[in-house]
């Protein structure tokens, strides 16, 4: 578990599934998300089971983002280590609650995994993917020290339409700045 001043990272659990179902399945998600069709409740059963065995491992980190002032699971995190010898992770983040969105917290999230990825895993640096399409996030990662270093042109096909995927990452160095 992972505290911060709004909200707290933890682990995902079977009993957090209805209140991820009753957002993912969303249009809005489902776009970002890049997915292309619903989960059921028991992919999604099979995929919270594999962020524990993937922690185990050490090979992702993967949390549920819990607003504190009044408990409700908002969102999801998840730190995936790409490469140990050279130090990199990869993240994703979705709020998937669109009341808790443009409220500053996924930035705090944000914060708190970065700074759980350096100081605690000792990691070199992160990398994330978004949609070109998706200004608040892409603000989101610039305000935290992401920056922009590739492309990919219209790499997802989504909503009907050929996206472009933007790449970002942060170094340590520049974290510690």
């Amino acid at each position: 578990m992972i505290e911060g001043k709004r909200v707290t990272l933890k682990g995902l659990e079977q009993s957090d599934s209805s209140e991820m179902l009753s957002y993912w399945n969303k249009k809005e998600f489902l776009d970002y998300s890049g997915r292309t069709s619903p989960l059921t409740r028991e992919e999604l059963r099979i995929w919270i089971e594999d962020t524990w065995k993937e922690r185990k491992k050490g090979k992702s980190f993967t949390f549920g983002i819990v607003n504190k002032e009044n408990s409700l699971l908002i969102g999801y995190i998840k730190l995936k280590i790409l490469n140990r010898i050279s130090a990199r992770g990869k993240l994703s983040i979705g709020i998937f609650n669109p009341s808790y969105r443009n409220m500053g917290l996924g930035t705090e999230t944000l914060n708190l995994i970065t700074d759980y990825s350096f100081s605690t895993l000792n990691l070199r640096s992160l990398e994330l993917n978004v949609f070109n399409n998706n200004p608040r996030a892409i603000a989101c990662y610039s305000k935290i020290g992401f920056k922009k270093v590739g492309l990919r042109r219209k790499a997802d096909f989504v909503n009907g339409e050929f996206l472009d995927d933007l790449i970002m990452d942060l170094l340590m160095e520049e974290w510690k700045k």
